[in-house]
């Protein structure tokens, strides 16, 4: 019975003809009293109403309009979007109509860039100027994978709208704590910019990567709440004053850390642990080594290089090869020494990094005393 369920082999027109032929040949059977002709009239009624016929699938009649109705019987009637099943090799079992007309490409399950697994997959696909999900489920009863594919366009672009603002926000925000110690408006650029090439070669995958890039311009955004007369005092601080300029990393974590974000949630790190030290000298709580976050370690080196590369008010520009003997003599002190390699071996990148966002001369130059003692400091150790 399963047979007959699931493998119709019979097209509507061919079924209504043998329903007619069965109601004839039954009148006649009655009529002329030749019974024995009810057998094909029932035979004939049977395959018209289930649409199947055991000699079509003998001698190979409309095989594959069978497997048409076979595989469709398992999937949603009318689909409008694209729909496969595929062997388990990953070649095509079946494709509706709306799948050629939008995929003419897709030839193999691994054109949409997922492999051969009996697990469920999703992936973004791009076709015909739209965005499509695609999943899979893999079928047991018929060994086959199936592979369904939603319109996701214009979710898509409000999703990438969303991020954009979420970007923009945090771009100004990082702006706002960077205005409060006078730096540069571009600074937040140059770090964000640093921070996602140096994640890039660390290892770190692409979205992480990204991510670290959107969360590291808030690195500084506890100088909120720190009193101007100690941010902006322009002398040397007393020791009491600098503990107060140290609690900004502390302030920034408390400013975020409640967030689910996960932009908010990678900017809390960045501002808790990028005055961290990789020998455990750094504040607010001497982490060292590994237990400094990566982004802490990472967000470090790239805004140390900044700072001493730009020109302010009190000093000039380092020139390169006194920044570069600072990082190799901090290597394994203040920096993460696989980072300081990676900064090393990719000095044009960064270089070119620093060059696209150079401070425009009209930028004003004044700068807090946090920032004068983390240029001291590395005055020192040089």
């Amino acid at each position: 019975m399963q047979f007959f369920l699931d493998k119709r082999n019979i097209t509507p027109a061919d079924a209504n003809i043998r329903f007619v032929l069965s109601m004839l040949t039954g009148l006649f059977a009655v009529a002329s009293g030749y019974y024995l002709l009810l057998l094909p009239a029932f035979f004939l009624l049977f395959t018209s109403v289930n649409r199947s016929c055991i000699f079509y699938h003998w001698l190979g009649i409309n095989d594959k309009l069978r497997l048409k109705n076979f595989y469709t019987s398992f999937l949603p009637a009318h689909n409008p979007l694209p729909v496969y099943i595929f062997s388990r090799d990953g070649k095509i079992l079946f494709q509706n109509d709306a799948s050629r007309a939008l995929m003419p490409k897709v030839t193999n399950l691994r054109d949409f860039g997922l492999q051969l697994r009996m697990t469920g997959e999703s992936v973004v696909y791009r076709a015909s100027g739209r965005v499509y999900q695609v999943s899979t489920l893999y079928h047991y009863e018929i060994d086959a994978i199936f592979t369904y594919i939603s319109d996701i366009t214009r979710v898509w672009e409000l999703n990438r709208e969303i991020e954009a603002t979420q970007v923009e926000i945090i771009n100004m925000m990082g702006m706002i704590g960077e205005s409060r110690s006078k730096e540069t408006g571009n600074h937040v650029k140059r770090v964000a910019a640093y921070s996602k090439l140096l994640a890039q070669k660390y290892g770190l995958c692409e979205e992480e990567a990204h991510l670290l890039s959107v969360a590291s311009p808030m690195h500084d955004i506890g100088k909120v709440g720190i009193a101007d007369d100690i941010l902006h005092k322009p002398g040397r601080l007393t020791t009491e004053e600098f503990e107060i300029m140290k609690t900004h990393a502390q302030i920034g974590y408390e400013m975020l850390r409640s967030s689910d974000r996960p932009i908010l949630k990678a900017a809390a790190i960045v501002a808790h642990e990028h005055h961290e030290k990789f020998d455990g000298s750094g504040y607010p709580r001497g982490l060292r080594g590994e237990e400094i976050h990566i982004y802490g370690r990472i967000t470090a080196v790239a805004d140390v290089f900044d700072a001493l590369g730009s020109d302010r008010c009190y000093k000039k520009a380092w020139p390169m090869e006194k920044i570069l003997k600072l990082f190799k003599e901090e290597r394994g002190k203040h920096f993460d020494p696989k980072l300081v390699d990676i900064l090393l071996e990719n000095l044009d990148a960064i270089v070119a990094i620093r060059d696209r966002y150079q401070d425009s001369t009209e930028e004003t130059t004044e700068v807090s005393c946090s920032d004068r003692l983390q240029c001291a400091e590395a005055e020192a150790t040089a």
